[in-house]
């Protein structure tokens, strides 16, 4: 049981110790500390998890939150490049989930998960670069949103995020886990310069997140013994 939980948290206290956002998850007061986690900071994870996991075939993937820093030094961004964001976020997770033999379910209905998650105390920063020196490749997830998002990525840094992700049965709205991630990028001192969240490591965060979900079912349909380790998994970002 002990070694699941430990592979299923590779997706993704109080709700002080969560950061400025404490809204999103139903229930923070259920998330305990995962001290041996690299990627995800706290869990929950309902008991028979691993025996009712196998009895889920398809599963809902809603589109991300997305909640900006209180103390971000840039709050500007359009509606629209904000929910391109969210969309290729959602897709990518969706076409992993797919890709392993997973049902994306459309509507509530027996034996549905349903996936829901945000991208929370995201700290923007203009970028000090000329808005024609930098563009983002390796951007293959979906078309239509691919001119909004890299605008989005002309103009403003990413220096910060962190992820929160909530499983529940669709029907029931029971919640079975969930997950905070530890931040990515690195918000530095002042006059420091800060580790920017490139657009192919966000890229790579959201194709791990439905690579490693798709790892835990599975690993729910077989023999303990052949269980392969999830937190291992990893999408490489790909080549600027």
């Amino acid at each position: 049981m002990k070694k699941f939980l430990i592979l299923a948290v590779g997706l993704c206290s109080a709700a002080t110790a969560f950061g400025q956002n404490n809204d999103f998850l139903t229930d923070y007061s259920l998330l305990e500390p995962n001290v041996e986690g690299k990627f995800v900071s706290h869990r929950y994870f309902e008991v028979n998890v691993v025996r009712r996991m196998a009895d889920y075939n398809a599963i809902f993937v809603d589109q991300p939150e997305i909640f900006v820093a209180a103390d971000s030094k840039y709050k500007g961004a359009k509606g629209d490049q904000l929910k391109a964001l969210a969309d290729v976020a959602r897709l990518a997770t969706m076409e992993r989930l797919e890709a392993n033999g997973y049902t994306i379910a459309t509507e509530p209905g027996a034996n549905s998960l349903y996936f829901r998650w945000a991208l929370t105390d995201l700290y923007l920063q203009k970028k000090k670069r000329g808005i024609l020196s930098y563009t983002p490749v390796g951007f293959v997830v979906h078309a239509t949103a691919q001119a909004a998002v890299r605008d989005l990525w002309k103009k403003i840094d990413i220096a910060e995020l962190k992820l929160e992700v909530e499983f529940s049965d669709f029907v029931t709205g029971e919640i079975l886990g969930a997950a905070v991630s530890r931040r990515h990028g690195l918000r530095k001192a002042k006059g420091q310069k800060a580790e920017i969240v490139s657009w192919q490591h966000l890229d790579a965060l959201f194709k791990t997140v439905g690579e490693r979900f798709a790892c835990v079912l599975d690993n729910a349909r077989i023999p303990e013994s052949e269980w392969t380790p999830c937190d291992n998994i990893w999408i490489e970002p790909e080549a600027s």
